[in-house]
């Protein structure tokens, strides 16, 4: 398989949902399924069954099929509906941010994905409606010839922010998402910096999402281990 299909393939996810305070909420249980169908396009299928406690949440509207086409230009990849529009670009082989809309569950996302094994992808991201945070989720898949379905350990620590102490202004900004670290901070008026970092016990592993906007020019650096 090639660095560009790493994300293909059928897919057992886990996700788990937390409120904008922090507060976990429950789980999407989610079958996805990515299968290339020519000219460099891909159509992904997702099945998404929310756990009961779930019922008056969000996350409730977001059971039953999710179909989307999506269309691979470079690192780049459009998605091209009905279901998600927007684009994601992948930084490095295996590990892919994204961002656009739901049109038909009504909100916008940001997304990442990190292949941390062959077997292993660690994924999430949040919802919002207009700029205001709906949801954010921290989520881990498996290929569905694994037979189960992944988790991981919420009460894992979180890491600190690379440079710690060194750089308080650099990360003045903090929240926590079950086992994830969010950070953010500004260097100047123009530059800023964006932080997901977890700890994934269970698999042995863990990442560092760093995004630098600086001007016009946006650079995103995925540190895996």
């Amino acid at each position: 398989m090639s660095d560009r299909d790493r994300f293909g393939g059928a897919w057992l996810v886990t996700e788990y949902v937390f409120d904008p305070d922090g507060t976990h909420r429950g789980t999407v249980s989610q079958h996805r399924r990515v299968e290339a169908t020519g000219d460099q396009r891909m159509r992904v299928t997702q099945h998404c069954r929310p756990s009961p406690e779930l019922a008056n949440h969000a996350m409730a509207a977001f059971a039953g099929e999710w179909v989307f086409d999506l269309a691979v230009v470079g690192d780049q990849r459009h998605y091209l509906g009905p279901d998600v529009v927007g684009m994601a670009t992948q930084w490095q082989p295996g590990a892919m941010t994204g961002r656009g809309c739901w049109p038909r569950f009504g909100y916008e996302f940001e997304s990442y994905g990190v292949m941390v094994a062959p077997d292993r992808q660690l994924t999430g991201g949040s919802f919002s409606l207009a700029g205001r945070s709906v949801v954010d989720i921290v989520g881990v898949a498996a290929p569905e010839s694994v037979g189960a379905a992944p988790h991981l350990d919420l009460d894992a620590p979180r890491p600190e922010p690379p440079g710690g102490a060194d750089h308080p202004h650099r990360w003045l900004l903090r929240r926590t998402v079950g086992p994830m670290l969010v950070a953010a901070g500004w260097a100047s008026t123009t530059s800023h910096d964006r932080l997901w970092a977890m700890r994934d016990p269970v698999g042995d592993t863990g990442i560092a999402i760093t995004e630098r906007v600086d001007g016009s020019d946006r650079q995103v650096t995925v540190v895996v281990g």
